[in-house]
């Protein structure tokens, strides 16, 4: 698509703004500025559907500013003119970062006069500060995330009656993020005669209703890069690939591309914030690594002036840096001259994947991306051709092989058997990468139920596997545990450890204060041939009983008496009983005895004799 240069714009811009563009050699315009800004300028609402990189930010600014500037009745220093919502504080700091030398333009050429002010709004700072800033100047311009500028627009501190613009930018992550609440609320405080502009990677079926809802007869702009054709719906020059591997191959194979790769600048993707905290760990551990590159971590989970810290030295490194992190970098972050994008991990969302890739190839400029997959995940592929993403296979043997899969692999059991803070991230990352896998958007391609447990808690370098339900169905007979007292692994860090070993102390005294006393058996403090005289009484006993019991049992079915004294027939041998078994031999005296019991039973049936007289 042609463009043109700023000067050429209609409507005309003023001299200040297109002084301030070429300041910073902005000479021509990008086809999305030159579709929408004249628009805008129309008095138009504006819905702009545009590739990542395409230069969305000055396509909105431009036109925020010449229409305050073109206002007939100046405002006054509390009425707003003009509100741009980002979805991160990160963004809306790049878009006001960007805004402000329009406004120091203005006020160099201006005098003062008639030159709007502006204010950013986030969270990570207070909400006070923000409060008492704006009651004593006010903003024209409020550069804000969402949930900020809620918060101040409910103080009632702001007039906003008089405001013309309203842009929403990243409309489809805004939605994502859960903000439609509070954006139906800031819409719903702002004057109905105002222009909107809407600016999104994508059109979903939210972002669609939000339209319906919040413009006006807007008209529709969507930019593709020159080149581009219906299949594809990403930049000309950005190079994706993919690679089938497996997880223990995938940390070795991103060693091997950096060692490849020097003087280049990196973003790697992780699944979740546990995962980016334990690979910083382990790259940083290697010595020839982090002697000769940056590399730093960035995830929503970071105290916000870290995050911010972070985020400012990564912008300013120029070559041989990289950056570890989750999807809070994935999506309109402008971080100049990213060679290589890798998600080390598939995202959950799969519209993240295609805004990741984006942080490289901008403004034009070549760029890669490679993406991670498993075997039981090259379904993905077919996804991604359907939403018009296509991928090339990435050749790994054009990589040098200074990591092989195995060193690695003994590599990340070294240093979780030495430093029990890596062991702790190890385990910590390898349980969250599994939940966040179970939860994945695309989980008809992304089963759980096809992990290999056993390869992935190599790739973490598991000393042993965690206990978790989620493990409980699955094949981990592949997995070898580490031969190591897991409480033998230390701290480096002094107090920690001096911590750990008194509380590990202190569940040791405790187990054992738990634990019963050993009872003395008294049965079994007698001398051992005591005992077993003691046995061979009882085996005695219970043969005396079992002769008795037989005996009984024939002399009342067929008893032989003759004159009262048993024959020689009963008692000189054995005889067979039922089934092969032998009676027990009884002599003579035991027979009487038991005759006469016999008898006396008898008697006792027969009511002849009382049965406590007679056996007394």
């Amino acid at each position: 698509m042609a463009t043109r240069t700023w000067e050429q714009m209609t409507p005309k811009l003023s001299s200040t703004t297109l002084t301030t563009l070429q300041e910073f050699g902005f000479d021509q315009t990008t086809p999305v500025q030159d579709k929408s800004i004249p628009l805008f300028l129309q008095h138009k609402d504006v819905v702009v559907e545009a590739v990542t990189g395409s230069g969305k930010t000055l396509a909105f600014l431009i036109p925020v500013l010449e229409i305050l500037l073109r206002r007939e009745t100046w405002l006054t220093s509390h009425q707003v003119g003009a509100i741009i919502v980002s979805p991160t504080r990160e963004l809306a700091k790049q878009i006001h970062a960007v805004l402000v030398p329009f406004i120091q333009t203005l006020q160099a050429t201006e005098g003062g006069k008639r030159v709007p002010t502006s204010v950013l709004l986030v969270g990570g700072s207070s909400v006070e500060d923000d409060v008492a800033k704006l009651k004593t100047s006010g903003a024209h311009i409020l550069v804000a995330t969402p949930g900020r500028l809620e918060d101040i627009m409910q103080k009632n501190i702001l007039l906003f009656k008089e405001l013309s613009i309203l842009v929403l930018d990243e409309a489809d992550r805004l939605l994502d993020m859960g903000f439609e609440q509070a954006i139906t609320y800031i819409i719903s405080r702002l004057p109905k005669q105002r222009r909107t502009a809407l600016f999104s990677a994508t059109m979903t079926d939210a972002v669609n209703e939000l339209v319906k809802a919040g413009l006006r007869n807007p008209v529709s702009v969507v930019i593709k890069q020159p080149k581009m054709d219906l299949d594809q719906r990403t930049p000309e020059s950005l190079n994706i690939y993919h690679m089938i591997t497996t997880y223990e191959e995938k940390l070795p194979i991103l060693l091997n591309l950096m060692a490849s790769n020097p003087n280049k600048k990196f973003i790697i993707y992780f699944a979740t914030t546990a995962c980016v905290d334990y690979f910083y760990k382990v790259i940083t551990s290697l010595t020839e690594l982090a002697s000769t590159w940056s590399i730093v971590s960035l995830h929503g989970k970071m105290d916000p002036k870290r995050r911010e810290a972070v985020f400012a030295k990564f912008n300013t490194i120029t070559t041989q840096s990289m950056l570890l992190c989750t999807d809070v970098a994935a999506r309109g972050l402008d971080i100049p001259d990213i060679d290589w994008v890798v998600q080390f991990d598939p995202p959950q969302d799969p519209k993240a994947f295609a805004h990741r890739c984006g942080r490289t190839a901008r403004q034009g400029k070549e760029g890669a991306a490679l993406a991670f997959l498993t075997k039981e995940e090259d379904a993905y592929l077919d996804f991604l051709r359907i939403r018009k993403i296509p991928t090339s296979e990435f050749d790994s043997s054009v990589l040098p092989r200074t990591y092989t899969t195995a060193s690695v692999a003994t590599l990340l059991r070294k240093l979780n058997t030495h430093d029990r803070d890596i062991y702790d991230k190890s385990i910590t990352a390898f349980v969250s990468w599994i939940r966040a896998y179970k939860e994945h958007h695309a989980n008809a391609i992304f089963q759980f139920r096809k992990v290999d447990i056993a390869d992935l808690a190599t790739a973490f370098g598991l000393l042993r596997l965690p206990k978790m339900p989620e493990l409980a169905q699955k094949d981990t007979s592949n997995f070898k545990p580490a031969q190591i007292d897991l409480d033998s692994i230390n701290y480096k860090d002094k107090l920690r450890e001096k911590a750990r070993l008194a509380k590990l102390a202190a569940k040791r005294a405790s187990a054992a204060a738990a634990t019963p006393p050993v009872q003395f058996d008294v049965r079994n403090s007698k001398p051992w041939s005591q005992q077993t005289a003691r046995k061979e009484m009882r085996v005695e006993r219970r043969e005396k009983r079992v002769k008795k019991r037989e005996a009984i049992a024939r002399a009342t079915s067929t008893p032989v008496i003759e004159s009262g004294i048993a024959t020689t027939q009963h008692t000189s041998q054995q005889s067979s009983g039922p089934k092969g078994k032998k009676r027990a031999v009884v002599d003579e005296g035991e027979w009487l005895e038991l005759q006469n019991e016999v008898r006396l039973m008898k008697k006792i049936k027969k009511g002849l004799i009382k049965e406590d007289s007679d056996m007394d």
